[in-house]
């Protein structure tokens, strides 16, 4: 992760609603804002989780970890109740 030149954010880019703020970050040659990009790096956790033999089952710790801080990033919520041990997947 690199800091990012005076650009946009590249999330959504070439749709009809692109993120509206600069860009702070470059991951992989691409520039993303703060929130943007921690939202990245959570989906590259998530790849890289669901890639280890140990980890392939959905029930896994760290998965079900990784993608519940993601679902508390996207609420905007830092509401502790929302914690993994509480997320059931089917």
């Amino acid at each position: 992760m690199t800091e990012a030149k005076q650009e946009p954010c590249q999330v959504r880019s070439r749709t009809d609603s692109p993120c509206p703020r600069s860009a702070e970050v470059e991951i992989l040659g691409v520039a993303f804002c703060g929130p943007c990009a921690r939202q990245q790096e959570a989906y590259f956790a998530i790849g890289e989780l669901t890639q280890q033999d140990e980890a392939r089952e959905l029930r896994s710790g760290p998965l079900v970890k990784a993608l519940e801080r993601m679902r508390r990033d996207r609420a905007g919520s830092t509401d502790l109740s929302l914690d993994a041990d509480t997320v059931v997947l089917a």
